[in-house]
């Protein structure tokens, strides 16, 4: 499950002729410091990814932090913050965010979210100047006694740990209700895809018919709420993984890493961990080299995260929600951007002597594959081809998974 931390946090402000935070930088998040008691969005330390001693389970670790306002605040003051992603659009995308002053309201942060007076958020295409605007002026409170923060009306959510780059809106009452944050209320939440309100034309959300590999969609918020996904706000109600293999004519298809990640980043080879040695090209069995870890190098997301994933290109799916809910490989293709049905993977459809079965454990599953339900340390294998493609398909996952799993059907809770 993610680790919760609380602690305080000293502000400073370096101030020009506005009201404007100057941003600086580490480990490519933006870090502002806001000078008055409305305590506008701060950078907080990214959601950092670590491996278990003897494990490859990938820990989630998130940080919480309050802040209690001090003194009387000028009301028309407000905190802009500049910031620019080129990782998420086919383009540069530019972010302004302007928060205005709460007045005396206590100003905090939860997880990766920083919560402040009304905010607009201006988005500009670096390469056309195309612009769109977004507003926030829902409310919050915090309940002294638990830290639990209730939201109100319209939010527009964004990581104040990294770019500021927004993913969702939520309409209603919701919250994250401590000591774990975790969602509750009833909120109507909205996938917001920033790359397609400033983008020439609508993309397309389509998923592709053409011959594999297939790689990451161009627009992955715009692909997340075409599987009817909803990016994550809290903490995890369950953390479980299948492995999907894709086998067309004898060949495996890559699952690249980064599905369901907005603006993945890579985060390098996974740490030698102690007690583990490698002799030439063999190794002696660290558990580093099983799981995500299997093909070297992780993956996480710069801006938000699907509940459905993948860390690395082993075939591993995450499956991370904070709500409940059934997920489905149907949607996992869908936010892939690639056609699964009863007789079509990709472009490969059956006939003419060849055609597509969907195996779990080895064994064949009758049906529409679309609606496969998810479950835990579940090998499933697509296969595409003749008669004798189908003679040696994976029975099970043997490279180790990352994690006994929770949250699930009989599992311990998160």
């Amino acid at each position: 499950c993610a680790m919760i931390a609380t602690f305080r946090r000293s502000v400073r402000v370096e101030s020009s002729g506005s009201d404007t935070a100057r941003q600086g930088s580490r480990e490519g998040a933006t870090r502002v410091a806001p000078r008055r008691s409305n305590l506008a969005p701060m950078a907080l330390p990214h959601p950092r990814r670590r491996l278990a001693l003897g494990t490859t389970t990938v820990i989630a670790c998130l940080a919480a932090v309050s802040f209690t306002s001090a003194g009387r605040s000028d009301a028309s003051s407000a905190v802009v913050v500049h910031s620019e992603d080129t990782g998420l659009c086919p383009f540069p995308l530019e972010v302004t965010v302007k928060t205005q002053n709460a007045g005396h309201q206590v100003g905090a942060t939860a997880l990766q979210f920083a919560f402040g007076g009304p905010t607009t958020i201006t988005l500009r295409n670096g390469s056309t100047g195309r612009t769109a605007t977004l507003s926030a002026p829902g409310g919050y409170s915090i309940t002294p006694r638990t830290g639990t923060i209730t939201f109100t009306g319209r939010h527009v959510w964004s990581w104040s740990t990294s770019k500021n780059v927004p993913f969702m809106s939520t309409q209603g009452t919701g919250s994250l209700v401590a000591p774990e944050y975790l969602l509750g209320g009833s909120s109507r939440a909205k996938v917001v895809d920033p790359c397609a309100l400033v983008a020439a034309g609508a993309p397309s959300t389509k998923p592709r018919t053409t011959a594999a590999p297939w790689g990451l969609p161009r627009y992955p918020l715009s692909q997340i709420a075409y599987a009817g996904l909803t990016p994550l706000l809290g903490n995890l109600v369950r953390h479980d993984h299948v492995h999907l293999d894709v086998i067309v004519n004898g060949k495996n298809v890559p699952v690249p890493a980064g599905v369901g990640l907005a603006d993945p980043k890579d985060t390098g080879a996974c740490p030698q961990l102690p007690g583990s040695q490698s002799s030439g090209s063999q190794s002696s069995g660290a558990a580093n080299e099983t799981g995500d870890c299997d093909t070297k190098n992780i993956y996480v997301a710069q801006v938000a995260n699907s509940p459905l994933h993948t860390h690395s290109a082993s075939g591993i799916i995450h499956i991370e929600p904070d709500r409940p809910g059934v997920y489905t490989l149907g949607q996992f293709f869908d936010e892939w951007g690639v056609r699964l049905t009863s007789n079509c993977v990709g472009g490969y459809c059956s006939g003419e002597g060849k055609e597509l079965r969907v195996y779990v454990q080895g064994k064949r599953v009758p049906g529409d594959p679309r609606s496969l339900v998810l479950g835990n340390r579940v090998e499933i294998a697509v296969v595409y081809g003749s008669p004798s493609a189908f003679a040696s398909v994976p029975k099970a996952y043997t490279a180790g998974w990352p994690g006994l799993g929770c949250g699930g059907v009989h599992e311990p809770r998160c």
